[in-house]
């Protein structure tokens, strides 16, 4: 499925398939091709990066630059869509909902710094006090809208302030993504225990990506068997409350079972690896160089590096 199609066509089957891609292999991937090694410190040196810049449109090229390459490693559309959409939520925090919040909370002060002459005025039963009412709640509209538009003003400063360092984050994790998205659990953690990473760790890893996919089609199934034995609500109630509240149900339902499983496919698992003498591989010498055969720095994993180091110099000077 190409990246347009996502935002028309989506399925449960096709993130289901993205997570197995992922999880398992992406041979089609750019940074699959390279040696892990080089790949793991080449992300270390493009997080740094980016923080040499304070510039927006050095920032926006290597944005646009960070988004070429997940593209060539064929990263999760869903994963990015998740990705934009938290950037985007966090504008909008500012430039919406603060000062929806500071102009409700202005016009609610308002009406409480004037209600005890409202209620003075209905217990000696005063009759001006309707219109007095009146006038105090049109004061507190008017105080909140002020409040919510001046904040406004500043949140759109704050935002514009904000911008590069928005696209800091962004590049770093368009570029996590690319790189763990694009290498095998296989060539992640043979290049992070080539790189000294206790081979502890970098089991883990590993077994965390085998077990993503599987985790998430077992979770599916759960829902699915809760589904066939339960009964959707007749009504649903205003914009669904009903019918989405069963769903949570479910899924918190489901959501047991699946910890219980968890627990006895971790201990089966141990099990096979303790017979198999994995902790006692865990110090050999011999075993660690056998997992790493095969690996070898190319000219093309150089100028991988170089290419991209020249990118970021041509950038710093040209902008």
């Amino acid at each position: 499925m190409k990246y347009v199609d996502a935002f028309t066509d989506i399925s449960v089957t096709d993130i289901k398939v993205d997570l197995m891609r992922t999880a398992y292999d992406n041979e089609d991937a750019l940074l699959n091709s390279f040696d892990p090694r080089v790949v793991l410190l080449w992300t270390v040196l493009f997080m740094i990066i980016p923080w040499l810049f304070y510039d927006t449109l050095p920032l926006a090229i290597l944005l646009a630059a960070a988004f070429a390459l997940a593209a060539l490693s064929q990263v999760s559309k869903y994963l990015l869509a998740l990705l934009l959409f938290g950037q985007v939520t966090n504008v909008g925090f500012f430039v919406v909902l603060v000062p929806l919040i500071g102009g409700a909370i202005r016009a609610v002060e308002h009406l409480g710094d004037n209600a005890a002459r409202v209620v003075e005025g209905v217990m000696t039963g005063d009759v001006g006090v309707f219109a007095e009412t009146g006038t105090i709640v049109a004061a507190a509209v008017g105080q909140g809208i002020h409040t919510a538009t001046t904040s406004q003003e500043v949140g759109i400063d704050a935002v514009g302030a904000l911008v590069p360092f928005f696209l800091k984050l962004t590049i770093i994790s368009v570029i996590s993504l690319a790189v763990f998205s694009a290498m095998s659990p296989q060539k992640l953690s043979k290049g992070m225990l080539r790189l000294g990473v206790p081979r502890q760790l970098t089991f883990a890893i590993a077994y965390g990506y085998r077990m993503m996919p599987l985790l998430v089609e077992e979770y599916h199934a759960l829902i699915n068997s809760f589904r066939l034995r339960s009964k959707v609500p007749e009504k649903q109630g205003l914009f669904r409350w009903r019918y989405f509240y069963y769903l949570l149900r479910l899924s918190v339902k489901a959501f047991y079972p699946l910890i219980f499983n968890v627990a006895k496919r971790s201990r089966v698992t141990v099990e096979a690896m303790e017979t198999k003498g994995f902790s006692r591989s865990l110090g050999d010498e011999q075993s660690q160089a056998l997992r790493t055969e095969g690996m070898m720095i190319r000219t093309r994993d150089v100028t991988f590096v170089f290419g991209s180091l020249l990118f970021v110099a041509a950038v710093w000077v040209f902008t």
